[in-house]
Parts: C-alpha cells; sequence; structure tokens
C-alpha cells in the first residue's frame, strides 16, 4: 500500500462521513420544506442524475487536470454547499445546489477511483479494492447516528468540516495524472459492452432499493416510533466491515460470482426484514444483513468488471460502471417516493425485495451462460 493508496482511503472517510451527516436530516428538512415525497425524492435523487449524465464528458474533463487537484477542488465545492444547504428553504435554490453537488461528487468518486485502480495490480485487486471500499462503510458507524442527534446549524457545520478536511488531505498527496492510454472504444462502447452493461443494471436495481433505507428509513422508523433507529446504520457499517476484513483475502477472479450471488440473497432477505421490523432489534438485525450482503456484493462486482474489461481504459469502465449506479441513486428516492406516497411503508420494502430478486436472476443468468474467462 502506496502513500497515496492510505491518504485516499482516510479522504474518502472524512468526505463520505460529511455526505452521510446528513442523510437522516436532508430528507427531513426537503420533505418539509415541499411537503410532498416525489419532490422530496427529486431534490435527493438530482445529485445522482447530474453525477450519471456527466459520466460521458468525465473522461476528457479530468484528462485536463491531476487527480490531486481534483480530488482538492471537489472536496471544497461539497464543503461550501453543505454549508448553503442550511441558508436555502425554497426548492429551486435548493435544486441548483443539489446539481452543483452532483458535478463536484462525480469529480471526486472518478478521481479517487481512477486513483485506486491505477495503482494496484490485478493479483490484488478483489482485497484491494474491499479494503478501499471499508472507507465508504465506516462512517456509517457514526456519521448518521451523528446526524440525528443534532439540530440546527450543527450537522451542517459537522458535514462540512469533515469535506473540508478531506481536501486537506488530498494536499499532501504525490500529484499524478490520470492514465495517458489511449482511449480505444470510447464512452459508450464501454458502457454497453456485456460485462460491464449486465453487472451495471444488476447494481442499478441495488441502487434503487438501497434508497429505501437511505432516504426513507428515518421516516419510517418515525412513524413506526423506533427510536435510536441511527443505530441501524452503526450496524450496518459493523457488519460491512468486520465480513470484507475477514472475507476480503479470499475475494479471487475464480470466486467473485460466487460472493455476489450469495450477497444478494442475504440482501433480499433483510429487506424483507426491514419491512417487517417494528421494533429497534428486529431493526438492527436488518441491519447487519443488509451490511453482510454488501460486503460480498459490492467488492466482488467491481473487481469482476474491471477484471473483465482490463484492456478498456480504466478511466471509462469506472465511468461506466459509476454511471448505472449514480443513474440507481438518482432515479430511486424519485421511484421510492412514489411508491411510499401509494403503498406506504410495507408497499416500500416488498418492492425493494422485488428489485433485488430481479437483480439476483439477472445475474445467476449472466454468470450461467458467461464463460467466465478475463477478456
Amino acid at each position: 500500500m502506496n502513500r497515496n493508496f492510505i491518504l485516499a482511503i482516510f479522504a474518502n472517510t472524512f468526505s463520505i462521513s460529511g455526505i452521510n451527516v446528513l442523510i437522516p436530516v436532508l430528507p427531513v428538512y426537503f420533505l418539509k420544506i415541499t411537503n410532498n415525497p416525489a419532490a422530496m425524492g427529486c431534490l435527493i435523487g438530482v445529485t445522482s442524475l447530474t453525477a450519471f449524465l456527466l459520466r460521458p464528458v468525465s473522461f476528457t474533463l479530468l484528462n485536463r487536470i491531476s487527480i490531486k487537484n481534483a480530488l482538492i477542488t471537489s472536496s471544497l465545492i461539497l464543503a461550501i454547499i453543505v454549508f448553503l444547504y442550511f441558508f436555502n428553504k425554497r426548492f429551486i435554490p435548493l435544486l441548483l445546489l443539489r446539481i452543483v453537488f452532483g458535478l463536484a461528487f462525480v469529480l471526486f468518486s472518478i478521481s479517487s477511483w481512477s486513483l485506486i485502480g491505477t495503482t494496484i495490480p490485478s493479483e490484488k485487486k478483489g482485497f484491494a479494492i474491499s479494503i478501499y471500499t471499508i472507507s465508504f462503510q465506516l462512517p456509517s458507524f457514526y456519521a448518521q447516528l451523528i446526524g440525528t442527534k443534532l439540530s440546527g446549524f450543527m450537522p451542517y457545520l459537522v458535514a462540512g468540516s469533515f469535506l473540508l478536511a478531506s481536501a486537506v488531505l488530498c494536499i499532501f498527496m504525490n500529484d499524478i495524472r490520470h492514465s495517458d492510454e489511449e482511449d480505444k472504444h470510447g464512452f459508450f462502447k464501454t458502457f454497453f459492452s456485456r460485462d460491464l452493461l449486465i453487472p451495471g443494471i444488476v447494481f442499478f436495481l441495488i441502487m434503487l432499493a438501497d434508497a429505501s433505507i437511505t432516504v426513507f428509513l428515518p421516516i419510517v422508523a418515525q412513524i413506526r416510533t423506533i427510536s435510536d433507529y441511527g443505530l441501524y446504520f452503526t450496524i450496518f457499517s459493523v457488519s460491512t466491515i468486520i465480513f470484507r476484513l475477514i472475507f476480503g483475502k479470499y475475494y479471487s477472479f475464480s470466486n467473485y460470482g460466487k460472493f455476489v450471488l450469495l450477497g444478494l440473497v442475504i440482501m433480499l432477505f433483510s429487506f424483507i426484514l426491514t419491512g417487517l421490523s417494528k421494533t429497534l432489534v428486529l431493526l438492527l438485525i436488518s441491519g447487519f444483513l443488509y451490511g453482510v450482503g454488501l460486503a460480498f456484493v459490492g467488492p466482488n462486482m467491481y473487481a469482476m468488471v474491471l477484471e473483465r474489461l482490463k484492456h478498456f481504459h480504466i478511466n471509462q469502465v469506472i465511468a461506466g460502471y459509476g454511471g448505472f449506479v449514480d443513474l440507481g441513486a438518482a432515479l430511486g428516492p424519485l421511484l421510492m417516493g412514489i411508491i411510499y406516497q401509494y403503498f406506504k411503508d410495507y408497499g416500500l420494502y416488498i418492492f425493494s425485495a422485488i428489485l433485488i430478486f430481479i437483480g439476483l436472476i439477472v445475474k445467476k443468468v449472466y454468470l450461467k451462460r458467461s464463460e467466465y474467462v478475463r477478456v
């Protein structure tokens, strides 16, 4: 593990911490302003929609600046926008802030993943990605819980401070540029290649279902009078980190698919249990299962895509795969807002479980028909 890899882990941890502090705060805040679940979902999802739309041009944009400069600039923009959330009480200004947030987020995301993808050798990708993705999950151990305990300007202040700390860490990185390797395929050919399209669709479905947790769980938990629901995210984070650390060293090209299928089955049961949870204990068990499932699915799916498309330009692969994630994160809040508005909390989690089940079937068929050899 080199210096940039270690700094990237800490910088990403601070960045995601800043974003996660506001996960239980913004849905309630936006719902209060709009008084409409679908409009609230629009404000939540427009950030990821912006990131998705920018993916095709991200390769050109990021090849003009260094990874270090991209990370510093994007972290600063994210911090400023977080502070501005508190001072805007109307839909249109908030919508514009969310769009700019999406621009900064895609800049940070692709740069950080490009750094990891270009510095880790193939034989260590599964384990290295598993370690790196812990920086995405570790903030859930404390960030959402912090958000539920703060009020007024304080959650925005804490979130912005985390993002500023991320920018400071990036200053100490070695300045490297994105690969100068010629792109022979282009974004859309990469995006629609079979070995990116199918895993991308599966993760798109996961992100749609995930909105029922990240966006609507705080609202559902309050309706069901479940206190300390922020512990859900803590348990989720703990189980994800523990299982990635324990099983990460066993991830390899020969068993990526098996771990993904196992993780999807566990995630399916977790959504069913979340829908049935009326007590904190059941909710925490469902959070534990969701964390285990994601620990298996996340790094193995991503490593599989990188390995099967190793002769494609890595920036385009990262941008394309991230596009499916962004699109799911963009449409999930809006879709789940509509489901929640008409079918309430039970319908919300039944629908989420159905999405995971469809993803499980798609992935199973893909692995069965694939020769499963390196491209």
